[in-house]
């Protein structure tokens, strides 16, 4: 029990950071399952050489 009340502040940071993280990868997901993200962090415009890659254009 003294362990616990050493660490309070560490495991409270820990979780904070850990719901953080943990909403950022939910949003990316969502937003790569609705077409609105190619991984690029453009939102899946014409001219980005990573999105046109992926919808099979040539970018030479």
């Amino acid at each position: 029990m003294t362990w616990l009340a050493d660490n309070i502040m560490s495991i409270v940071l820990l979780l904070g950071l850990a719901v953080i993280v943990f909403f950022i990868v939910r949003s990316k997901i969502k937003a790569k399952k609705s077409g609105k993200g190619c991984g690029c962090g453009c939102s899946g415009c014409s001219g980005c050489s990573a999105c046109a890659g992926k919808k099979g254009k040539n970018t030479d």
